[in-house]
């Protein structure tokens, strides 16, 4: 049986922590909104975060920021390292094809995509490969293959000239002649 810290503490409560420094409390309107958007939407009807927290959002919204990611395009892939996300959506991968069940583990269930992502089990590259492959998602096209190819405008009609007469042409075969053949 494990030794308790306290003797005095029952098994199975949890142990208090020990006296220290006041924690710092950071108001969460003074974050980003990309901070604030990593944060979990449970706050339970805080507005301030601790300090350290407030630091942890802060360092994390800068590095998805360098990937190119705002408050709003941070959802979906919150749950993924910041640059794996990146080459998703960088290939215009929908964020919809990380719930897609892929069968990552020996006997077991399939998982979702995001899972089996962030897991390490499959790499992202392999699971885009994997998206092409089975159809869910089309690779983008080159720019100039994407637009079709328009028409030429019609031509405005011109006032018609009399066309130049075309002489007809004769084939015909030269003959060979038939007294010369054995």
């Amino acid at each position: 049986m494990p030794v308790q810290p306290d003797p005095d503490t029952r098994r199975g409560q949890p142990t208090r922590r020990p006296a220290g420094p006041r924690t710092k409390w950071v108001p969460v309107e003074e974050l980003s909104p990309l901070a604030r958007a990593l944060l979990s939407e449970d706050l339970g009807g805080r507005d301030v975060v601790p300090a350290h927290v407030a630091s942890r959002v802060t360092a994390q919204a800068d590095e998805w920021s360098a990937h190119g990611f705002d408050a709003e395009t941070l959802r979906p892939w919150q749950d993924m390292d910041p640059a794996t996300a990146a080459y998703l959506v960088q290939r215009g991968v929908e964020p919809r094809v990380l719930d897609l069940p892929v069968a990552a583990f020996a006997n077991a269930q399939p998982v979702p995509l995001r899972l089996a992502i962030t897991t390490g089990r499959i790499t992202v590259e392999r699971a885009y490969e994997l998206l092409v492959l089975t159809g869910e998602h089309q690779e983008p096209r080159p720019p100039a293959l994407q637009s079709p190819v328009t028409p030429a405008a019609p031509r405005t009609a011109e006032p018609s000239k009399p066309a130049p007469k075309v002489t007809p042409v004769l084939f015909s075969h030269a003959t060979i002649p038939t007294d010369d053949l054995p």
